[in-house]
């Protein structure tokens, strides 16, 4: 039987690793070897490397909570091609423009159709 001051070091070791492993980062997933997502504290750039060209590309920004999403389109993107879109670019389904000062964030996620209809995804957690 362990002492009782032995009990509360194993459950507060136990509490931190779980905190611990909640506030990770993290790490992009989803189909990352076709569409790369980079932020930056302005812009959230998006590069297709799928080797064809995406279609109906979205691009939301997910709030922490039950706040709206802001979201941006792209109709096409070639091979290679990279567009950097402002964060003053997207929207919630009201019109209202996002600022990061307002909303908390969450991450980003990419969603498009290659030319063959298949769905992609990409998820980037919000490191800023």
């Amino acid at each position: 039987m362990l002492l009782p001051s032995r009990r509360l070091h194993l459950v507060m070791a136990a509490v931190l690793m779980l905190i611990a492993a909640g506030c990770g980062g993290g790490a992009p997933t989803g189909d990352i070897d076709k569409i790369q997502v980079t932020l930056t504290p302005f812009e959230v750039s998006v590069v297709n490397t799928a080797g064809r060209a995406l279609f109906d590309v979205g691009v939301e920004i997910m709030p922490a909570g039950p706040a709206s999403h802001f979201t941006a389109t792209v109709a096409r993107m070639d091979n290679g091609e990279k567009r950097n879109l402002s964060h003053t670019l997207f929207s919630d389904r009201d019109g209202v423009r996002f600022s990061p000062r307002n909303v908390k964030v969450s991450g980003v996620v990419v969603t498009a159709r290659d030319m063959d209809g298949k769905a992609l995804k990409v998820e980037v957690p919000w490191t800023q």
